[in-house]
């Protein structure tokens, strides 16, 4: 008997979970910014832009 409640709760409990995860999820999309149009000239991607040059790397000598 113990176990059956112990279930029904657990099954009430993570629908409400559930049901609040839905509700408080923002609805509606999100606007993001294209290529070179951020503001703040911010980027994230760590691929390089196209047209740079190479990103220097050092020689470090091997067996120091």
């Amino acid at each position: 008997m113990s176990s059956v409640l112990l279930a029904l709760a657990g099954v009430v409990i993570t629908s409400m979970v559930v049901a609040a995860m839905v509700l408080l999820t923002p609805g509606g999309s999100v606007e993001v910014p294209r290529e070179g149009a951020d503001p703040e000239g911010s980027n994230l991607s760590p691929t390089p832009q196209p047209g740079s040059p190479p990103e220097y790397v050092p020689a470090v000598p091997r067996g120091t």
